[in-house]
């Protein structure tokens, strides 16, 4: 009996095995034909689950109609290119994906892009003459033919739309891609809304995007701000309102925004009539108009007749406000005038301006890149970003109202050497000094209440030995950045503040750090690569003072937790190269960097750098 159960047991499990293994073969004969399709009477059905085939096998010109049934999930690339008597097409749900040139050169005239189809292919509606209609996902990135996004510029080659809907929440940045006259956002979308045919923030307030198609726009009454981005905003290949010739302001508008929904490419300057008699902008405000649309003085006279004048060649805004310097020796400006307003002298020929005492506030830009090289600042409070950049000054006397120097305001200043400071200066910005001669040692050690230090600030001003007071207590990478000869600095506060890139990666300089080692860092300079054999890692990195010696752990992840490989250097060393064989070095990401030092018998470390290869 027993023998009987174990064969009939064995028989069991091997029918059961049979079925299983036939079940699975049935499953993979049905997966290579999930998607099927058939033309019947002109219309050309395709159903089933999962993706399309890669070639539709069909005499194209018998294709009036295609249907793509639920359960489909994407479109193959030319799956209907130059089907010339297709005009409608259904797209269901399901579609996540549109292939490469899917709808080329049909003449389709409304096509619905399903709210999940994210992945759009390079020229998908291109050439399809009669498309007038489009309704597609608000977020999404063009993919080529192996499905690797890339960047879009127009994909309306032939193709003029009359209106672009949007069935998700709109990212501004997509509407560079189409070429029509109106956008339409979804109902609910929470950051915008469309009015007509123009995208603005969802209050009405401020415009975002103006439609390529358009050649004249009226902004809407109510609206209050002009995001100049809205007709300037690129596609990488050029300005896509390029057909735009007028915008109307409305009374309402009050502020001109420069910065606001830019562009991945960021350019904001172009040609454009505006029609502004209605507006009663600020000067400032309309400043921003006049560099943006490259609008002169006798222009914006025309614009503004009852607010702008002209007097012994500058340009002037309400009696106070000096929008365009001239280019006399010296250049004198009128007393009364408290602004010299943002780009007044850019790039203008003058070698000395003389202020009144009236001038309280210097504009960004507001000299940069002029021949200026002597100017008196005795009553200014405000300065501006780039205000002096690229200028010919070799001394610069600060007033005691300047606490804070903006990123940028001397950049690349080569003749500028000395610095006079009346007031407390708090904050250095970012390239604030970048490029220039001053002395680097005596500025630091005089300005006793400087805490700030950004980015770039002093980069590739020359210095050999400085000292870093207590005082300081926040410092931007590359902050004294400078190649050239062997450097020694003193560090006499806290580095909490400090970024580990402070003095570049040029492995010329040796730290001291007053506060001891916990305080310091090592900055290395990794370079690495892998051969058929092993990972090779050349290191080099700044030398700490008083220290003995390096640790270096190479990890797979950010924390040096996991696979670490150790190794240590010398206090005189300065570089170190690993080699660490293939089959040891899988899933090494990491490399972190610090020293020691023996403190009363103890091993005290200074803080890691750790960086990723």
């Amino acid at each position: 009996m027993k023998k009987l159960m174990k064969c009939i047991m064995v028989a069991f499990c091997l029918a059961v095995a049979v079925a299983f293994a036939a079940g699975v073969q049935t499953t993979n004969v049905q997966a290579k034909k999930k998607v099927t399709y058939k033309l019947k009477k002109g219309t050309l059905t395709i159903k089933g689950k999962g993706n399309m085939p890669k070639k539709i096998k069909v005499k194209k010109s018998k294709v009036k109609k295609i249907v793509i049934k639920k359960g489909v999930k994407n479109i193959s690339n030319n799956a209907f290119k130059n089907f010339k008597k297709v005009t409608k097409i259904s797209i269901p749900k399901t579609v996540k994906k549109i292939g490469v040139n899917a709808f080329y050169g049909t003449a389709i005239k409304k096509l619905t892009i399903p709210t999940k189809a994210t992945k759009l292919g390079e020229g998908f509606y291109d050439k399809c003459k009669k498309l007038d209609y489009m309704t597609l996902p608000g977020s999404f990135s063009v993919v080529d033919k192996k499905g690797k996004n890339i960047k879009y510029n127009y994909s309306s080659e032939g193709t003029n739309l009359d209106t672009v809907t949007f069935n998700t929440n709109l990212d501004y940045n997509v509407t560079g891609y189409f070429k029509t006259y109106n956008f339409e956002t979804s109902a609910n979308d929470p950051n915008f809304k469309s009015y007509d045919g123009v995208v603005y923030t969802k209050d009405g307030s401020g415009v975002v995007r103006v439609p390529s198609g358009r050649d004249t726009v009226a902004l809407r009454e109510g609206c209050t701000v002009f995001n100049v981005y809205a007709v300037t905003y690129t596609n990488g290949a050029g300005y896509v309102c390029n057909n735009l010739v007028r915008v109307t302001l409305p009374a309402s508008l009050a502020k001109v925004n420069d910065e606001a929904y830019p562009d991945k490419n960021k350019t904001s300057s172009m040609k454009l009539d505006i029609l502004a008699d209605k507006t009663n902008l600020e000067i400032p405000q309309i400043v921003i108009l006049k560099k943006v649309f490259n609008m002169d003085a006798n222009t914006l006279k025309k614009k503004f007749p009852t607010r702008i004048t002209e007097d012994d060649g500058f340009c002037i805004g309400d009696g106070k406000y000096v929008i365009i310097g001239n280019g006399a020796e010296p250049s004198v400006v009128p007393v009364g005038i408290t602004t010299i307003c943002d780009y007044a002298y850019d790039g203008v020929s003058v070698n000395k301006v003389a202020l009144p005492p009236s001038v309280e506030t210097i504009g960004k830009n507001a000299f940069a890149y002029s021949s200026l090289s002597e100017i008196n600042l005795e009553n200014v409070k405000n300065i501006g970003k780039y205000a002096f950049a690229g200028t010919q000054l070799a001394k610069v006397e600060l007033p005691a109202a300047i606490t804070a120097i903006l990123d940028n305001t001397f950049y690349d200043c080569v003749d500028l050497k000395e610095v006079i400071i009346n007031g407390e200066l708090k904050t250095v910005g970012a390239s604030a000094f970048r490029n220039t001669n001053i002395n680097l040692g005596d500025f630091l050690t005089s300005n006793t209440k400087l805490e700030t230090v950004g980015k770039a600030a002093f980069q590739n001003v020359p210095w050999s030995n400085i000292t870093i007071p207590a005082n300081v207590k926040t410092v931007g990478a590359n902050a004294f950045a400078e190649s050239n000869n062997t450097k020694f600095v003193l560090i006499k506060g806290s580095t909490q503040g400090f970024d580990m890139k402070s003095f570049g990666v040029k492995n010329n300089v040796t730290y001291q750090f007053e506060q001891g080692i916990s305080q310091a860092w090592v900055t290395p300079d990794i370079d690495s690569y892998s051969t058929k054999k092993a990972l090779k890692i050349s290191l080099g990195w700044d030398k700490v003072s008083e220290v003995n010696g390096y640790e270096i752990w190479v990890a797979k992840d950010i924390n040096l937790k996991k696979g670490v490989k150790k190794y240590t250097a010398k206090y005189n060393e300065k570089s170190k190269n690993i080699s660490i064989t293939k089959k040891k070095a899988k899933g090494l990401k990491y490399v972190g960097i610090r020293a020691y030092k023996t403190v009363d018998g103890k091993k005290v470390y200074s803080k890691w750098n750790i960086n990723k290869l």
